[in-house]
């Protein structure tokens, strides 16, 4: 049997934790450059606030409502997704970490899973203060399905598919597109076939399906049966770590774009590292408006490979600055940036190289791990590289951002 457990409205729910006066009221986080909404509290889907939707559009009728605005805070939000997954982690040994908000875990069909939902949920509750939805069936595709059901209970939030008759009336209402694994062309094409919903799936010769779209969709179609076909994965790192942002004013200078990627690259290397594996090159890009018709447009990108993989920051710097200089055109004015770690591997396994001895290796681990064990103490940016500023400046819009109240010393929450 897996489980699904979902943090509520999780970027409004980290915002409450440490600001109880945003309880009961219409909340919404934005984007980078406090553009659009892209997180909101039931009280502002309530209001049918859409997401996505341009904030100058809402601000006024939020206003009006008692509503309030955040700007996105990240560092925030990692750091309390870190605290859920570990206390998750503790209570059940197989889990697989699906996004910065979700988890499956793996239970055994004998346990009372009920009893084991209601108590994780108390768990994370009591000890963080992250409310969550709780999907449980036997096959990952149904959970999702669970997990969704579980999400528009008032009370509860528990849903259990565990049976065929507890999960038909459901999947006779349930939209194809809504299906987890059934991509837009998928989707166009089976309701070109006459199937538009999951029971009509499920009622459709298995051999047809199978003939037409493969094996991938037979899968799925088992999966809404209650059978398990996708196993629990526990991804050792990420394929591939990006950090970009877009400016609040566009940018035509080297040293302001040098600036704002020594802040990414310091970002991405340390997410490395919390991984425990190495990157093999780093790839560097610039874009300019492209909503900006009456001005030249330009992308690029490029990627610097290292000698060997590694995780030093230092390294990684030296490699994006150099790949910048390669792209730059002083002739244009640059909107958004960002750089990209590739070829990711685990740290307990390098490649060799022939130059570098072991001692070196040794030496820059140990280095590292001091940079962050300092950092992590102290508050981020105690220490820093010499191509990164203490107080550098971010290009990037946020008003409204709240305190880092769990990674930062001088942003720690005061309580009178």
């Amino acid at each position: 049997m897996f489980m699904l457990i979902d943090c509520d409205n999780f970027f409004v729910s980290c915002e409450r934790i440490f600001q109880p006066r945003l309880k009961n009221r219409p909340v919404v986080v934005l984007s980078s450059n406090d553009g659009c909404v892209i997180a909101r509290s039931y009280e502002a889907k309530a209001l049918d606030i859409p997401m996505g939707i341009p904030f100058f559009k809402v601000k006024s009728f939020l206003e009006k409502h008692n509503g309030a605005w955040l700007s996105c805070n990240h560092e925030l939000y990692s750091s309390i997704s870190s605290r859920v997954m570990n206390l998750i982690r503790s209570y059940f040994p197989e889990i697989e970490i699906y996004s910065v908000d979700e988890a499956f875990v793996r239970i055994d069909d004998r346990e009372d899973y009920t009893r084991m939902a209601l108590m994780i949920r108390q768990a994370i509750l009591k000890q963080i203060g992250i409310s969550v939805s709780v999907g449980i069936a036997p096959s990952k595709t149904l959970c999702k399905l669970a997990g969704e059901l579980a999400k528009k209970q008032t009370v509860g939030k528990i849903c259990a598919l565990d049976t065929p008759d507890k999960a038909m009336p459901f999947l006779r209402q349930l939209d194809i597109k809504d299906i987890w694994g059934i991509g837009r062309n998928l989707n166009k094409k089976l309701n070109f076939m006459g199937i538009f919903t999951a029971a009509d799936l499920l009622n459709t010769p298995l051999p047809l399906l199978r003939a037409k779209f493969g094996i991938t969709l037979e899968r799925t179609i088992r999966e809404l049966n209650g059978i398990s076909c996708v196993e629990m994965e526990e991804l050792e790192h990420q394929k591939s770590i990006l950090c970009s942002r877009s400016f609040e004013t566009e940018l035509n200078s080297e040293e302001q774009l040098h600036t704002a990627l020594t802040d990414f690259v310091d970002t991405a290397c340390r997410r490395l590292r919390e991984q425990k594996a190495l990157a093999g090159g780093i790839v560097t890009f610039i874009n300019t408006n492209r909503f900006r018709n009456d001005q030249p447009q330009y992308n690029n990108s490029q990627l610097v490979n290292l000698p060997q993989p590694s995780n030093n920051t230092a390294k990684f710097m030296q490699a994006m600055n150099k790949g910048l200089k390669q792209i730059y055109r002083p002739a244009f004015r640059y909107k958004r940036a960002g750089i990209m770690l590739a070829d990711i591997t685990s740290e307990h396994c390098p490649q060799a190289d022939f130059f570098q001895t072991p001692q070196t290796d040794i030496k820059e681990r140990q280095l590292m791990k001091a940079f962050d064990d300092l950092n992590n103490r102290m508050g981020k940016h105690t220490v820093y590289f010499g191509l990164k500023l203490p107080q550098q400046t971010s290009f990037v819009k946020h008003e409204f951002r709240s305190p880092c109240s769990t990674t930062r010393w001088n942003e720690l929450t005061a309580v009178r």
